[in-house]
């Protein structure tokens, strides 16, 4: 379902893209010291275009990156994991073609015709996952049940027990509360065959919580991998792995990049992602520092799709720095993976870290169902993180950690993105020294 196109055409493509972009002043300045990339070396030369860049540029500030008046567009936003909204405007003919492309994506994980599908994706604030979530669901010709997750979640799992949906949509952290108010209220979806999640990883435990709170019989796959700023960069079949996307290649160049070295990452490597979206003239975004890290497996796809298959692996600087060492947030998500699901523990959680006295003070917030029986289980995680991370135990001995604390807080209490919902999973409040 899915065009393959091979490095030849692509370099053809991206070609025609730097003209385009050159009729814009930001690209005009940006790319005033190269020439029009004659080759795979001249592309990987260019500079990259990053975040900060794109928030800077991005219309209505300027109409520095546009290649067209802005009537006619939609305009979009994403505010990440810092809440800084950065803007995108497409055609509604790129619009379409966006919403296309993942409509294709939905129909290869199993979404039909004869689906109802609960939309529980967030609407308002520029967030394009709603009105997407509509276009695909139209063009997949299913029954539409427009939730979102925009109102209390009592009010959501009403709805979804009167209308009983096959597949459901959303973020991990609402399906985590819904699975939570479900265990706890012993309410069943017997009806209910898939979930489908975006917008955040989803770890072997959060789906382990959601089968027991929604259906030991669901199935449970990314919706895609996409972003507001790219569109859909990845796809799944139904032999992808959780973490393995399939790279449609006819409409998203993504290279693999090691940014230490600055250079393109060797076959195999891991790196940090540089996407070029080929399908989009309006705004071009040309090398785009989308903020994640992943490889290329170089394996071929059992399915017999040739498009490559690229493995995600995280954030990139989604980590923290202790004692001179960078700890990864997936290191605090295992230790409560160790709890997660007993006396009603969600996987929700926020790590904060403050200075206190001038020393450490690390303190993990977790919701359950009841967090005065779940109390009892705090002692196991701290032990857990202690294992997880030499250097609160060299903190400890040092007496440089004023305390380490795991306090459990009631569903649904946890600071969440007022764009997208999402828990904000780290607030390191620490003086930060040049």
């Amino acid at each position: 379902m899915f065009k393959y196109l091979d490095h030849h055409a692509q370099l053809a493509r991206l070609r025609e893209l730097w003209h385009t972009a050159q009729s814009t002043s930001f690209y005009q300045r940006k790319y005033a010291d190269f020439s029009v990339p004659a080759d795979w070396p001249s592309w990987q030369a260019l500079p990259y275009l990053s975040r900060q860049e794109l928030y800077d540029n991005a219309w209505p500030r300027t109409k520095d990156m546009l290649t067209c008046k802005p009537e006619g567009m939609i305009v979009t936003a994403t505010g990440g994991t810092t809440g800084m909204a950065r803007y995108s405007v497409l055609t509604h003919a790129e619009w379409d073609r966006f919403c296309d492309e993942q409509a294709r994506a939905l129909q290869l994980i199993g979404v039909s015709a004869t689906d109802r599908v609960a939309n529980l994706l967030v609407a308002g604030s520029l967030w394009p996952s709603f009105l997407g979530g509509h276009e695909i669901i139209k063009r997949i010709g299913a029954l539409h049940l427009p939730i979102s997750a925009n109102i209390p979640v009592e009010t959501i799992l009403r709805f979804c027990r009167e209308f009983q949906p096959t597949v459901m949509m959303s973020l991990p952290t609402l399906f985590i509360f819904l699975a939570d108010l479900a265990i706890k209220n012993g309410i069943t979806f017997p009806e209910l065959r898939l979930i489908g999640y975006a917008g955040e990883h989803m770890s072997p435990a959060v789906r382990d919580h959601l089968r027991r709170g929604l259906g030991e019989q669901v199935e449970i796959h990314a919706l895609a991998y996409t972003s507001a700023d790219a569109g859909l960069m990845g796809y799944q079949c139904t032999r992808c792995a959780a973490n393995e996307y399939h790279i449609p290649t006819a409409f998203q160049l993504i290279e693999i990049m090691d940014m230490e070295r600055n250079c393109p990452a060797k076959t195999g490597e891991s790196g940090e992602l540089l996407v070029t979206n080929l399908a989009r003239e309006s705004q071009p975004l040309l090398r785009y520092r989308i903020g994640d890290q992943g490889c290329y497996t170089r394996q071929p796809c059992a399915c017999g799709d040739r498009n490559p298959l690229l493995r995600l692996e995280g954030r990139a600087g989604d980590d923290f720095k202790l004692g001179g060492a960078y700890i990864g947030m997936q290191t605090i998500e295992r230790a409560v993976e160790t709890v997660a699901g007993q006396a009603g523990i969600s996987p929700n959680h926020t790590l904060c870290i403050a200075d206190e006295g001038n020393q450490l003070a690390f303190e993990l917030l977790i919701e359950a169902g009841d967090p005065q029986a779940a109390a009892d289980h705090a002692a196991q995680v701290a032990t857990a993180l202690e294992e997880q991370i030499p250097e609160l135990k060299v903190a400890r001995t040092k007496e440089y950690l004023a305390r380490l604390e795991v306090r459990f807080v009631a569903l649904g209490s946890l600071e969440r993105s007022p764009t997208t919902g999402k828990v904000r999973r780290l607030d390191d409040r620490r003086v930060v020294e040049e």
